[in-house]
């Protein structure tokens, strides 16, 4: 007698495609102020493979990357252009608190903010059409974890 499969466990053959439906969703978290960067982020990730979540504030982006129960998004897209001196400092609770996620910056935005952040893109307005979009399609999101050897 076959042992029944749990109704939440798939089965997936190591080298196979995954079909379109199962494939991992990467949640994204959106910080635009800017009427015209929101719409054309939102044209960028009018896409299947993208749960998008909106932040208002970016107290609402540390609350919700930082102390929301998983998941959580994993990749933060911010306009720069749009914050201030103590929003910016604001942000890096981010990396105090643990978040370990990819910032994707849109506007000018100095090289000791991008280390210090770990920004790892950047996108210049004026924003050309698919640049957000090509960056996701090409990105890996996906968490890789490594197992920490027995002492």
């Amino acid at each position: 007698m076959a042992t029944p499969i749990h109704p939440r466990v798939r089965l997936h053959t190591r080298g196979m495609e995954r079909p379109a439906s199962t494939r991992p969703r990467i949640r994204v978290l959106v910080y635009a102020p800017s009427e015209t960067h929101a719409v054309w982020i939102e044209a960028e990730l009018a896409d299947e493979a993208v749960l998008v979540q909106l932040g208002h504030s970016v107290a609402q982006v540390v609350s919700a990357l930082v102390e929301d129960p998983p998941p959580r998004p994993q990749v933060l897209i911010a306009d720069f252009d749009a914050l201030d001196g103590g929003e910016i400092m604001h942000l890096h609770l981010l990396r105090e608190q643990g978040w370990f996620g990819r910032i994707v910056a849109l506007g000018d935005v100095p090289s000791s903010l991008r280390t210090s952040l770990s920004i790892e893109h950047l996108l210049h307005p004026p924003f050309a059409a698919g640049a957000l979009r090509e960056l996701i399609a090409t990105s890996t999101f996906d968490s890789h974890t490594t197992k920490l050897p027995i002492l």
